[in-house]
């Protein structure tokens, strides 16, 4: 950018040799126009100019190209130091002072370039980098996903065993002397068979709930819902069947943006855990429930009456593969997915517990909308 014409040729002339395409402007108001046309891989700015001088678009292409590094050379007449700190302030990179010598132009335009062409790279390694670390975030989702999926085939195997041995002795007569005794009326097969029924919808529509795919879209997510479903869930397949488990939820919903996978995730993986740590409890009680703060916020939580955990455990409850549980029963995954699923709803949680008083763990998380 130079107002002057003679000057203009003089720079075109002297960077001919290396073969740069050049753009003039002959205003900071051309300047800033031809900038948002075409992004250029560097900038000559001559100081003194009338209206907008060279600091002011400097300025102003610094704002605007923020987030992009494209070095800015001043040129000026001027030689004090005060205004070379001026124009570092205003985000120079460099200072050439008129009159120009072609072969340092060429060197300082040069070397600049390269500290141009180093800073792309920087960007795109950066770029890949995060990509990668996106795709393997979402491939450790996936495997426990898998892994939650694969619990829950052996348990529904189970429950469709149980079925089967219903309708088996619904259909087949009975043996010789099993008949029952006493005045108690048997069910009819036709009321077994719709009891059967009923309960292979019910556990066909938990699987293609808890299978569903995952899309880009956020939906309004009912947490006393999903709380329920993933209840039933972990009922079926006879994961908290030792326990009495009890859920406390509003008669509103309580609403957050969330993929119901990934909440069903959430709450399958702490009333597992709940449901492990009671396992060897006389009077084995788990408690889940969602409510809506005071701040309209929603708060759910997961309660066990286990033996509770030591600081120690508790500072490293959410680092993964770290796991308290005996080989082959815990990955040391659940938690670190949990964590970073409930993060990415913009909450967070925490676990409240003693050694032999139990373990809390509560979720906080902004509330995704009004029924």
């Amino acid at each position: 950018m130079d107002d002057d014409p003679a000057s203009r040729n003089t720079v075109a002339a002297q960077l001919a040799p290396v073969g740069y395409r050049i753009r003039f402007a002959s205003s900071g108001a051309e300047a800033l126009a031809l900038v948002s046309e075409e992004q250029p891989d560097l900038v000559l700015l001559d100081v003194m100019m009338p209206g907008m001088n060279g600091l002011d678009v400097c300025r102003r292409l610094r704002e605007r190209l923020r987030e992009d590094y494209i070095p800015i050379i001043l040129i000026t007449a001027l030689s004090g130091r005060s205004d070379m700190i001026e124009g570092l302030q205003a985000g120079a990179d460099d200072f050439l002072r008129k009159p120009l010598h072609g072969p340092e132009l060429r060197a300082r335009v040069g070397n600049l370039l390269q500290v141009r062409d180093y800073h792309r790279f920087v960007a795109a390694e950066r770029d890949q980098a995060l990509a990668t670390v996106d795709s393997l975030r979402q491939q450790v989702l996936q495997a426990d996903r898998l892994a939650t999926l694969g619990t829950f085939a052996a348990g529904v195997s189970h429950e469709l065993n149980n079925i089967a041995q219903v309708l088996r002795a619904a259909v087949e007569p009975p043996e010789p002397g099993e008949e029952g005794e006493g005045s108690v009326e048997e069910p009819s097969t036709r009321d077994v068979l719709t009891h059967v029924a009923g309960h292979i919808s019910e556990l066909s529509r938990t699987i293609l709930r808890i299978a569903r795919p995952t899309d880009g879209h956020l939906p309004e997510t009912d947490l006393c819902r999903t709380l329920e479903e993933v209840r039933n869930m972990l009922r079926l397949t006879g994961r908290t069947r030792h326990a009495r488990v009890s859920v406390v939820v509003p008669s509103e919903p309580c609403l957050i943006r969330a993929n119901p996978v990934h909440a069903q995730q959430v709450f399958l993986n702490l009333l597992a855990n709940a449901a492990d740590a009671v396992a060897d409890r006389r009077d084995p009680v788990i408690e889940a429930g969602v409510r809506v703060t005071a701040d309209g916020a929603i708060e759910a939580w997961v309660q066990d009456n286990g033996p509770g955990m030591s600081e120690e455990v508790m500072a490293r409850i959410f680092e993964p593969f770290f796991t308290t549980k005996p080989v082959g029963v815990g990955t040391g995954l659940g938690l670190p997915v949990v964590q970073q699923i409930v993060e990415g709803w913009g909450g967070r949680i925490h676990a409240q517990s003693q050694l032999g008083s139990g373990t809390r763990m509560v979720v906080a998380i902004p509330a995704g909308g009004k029924p």
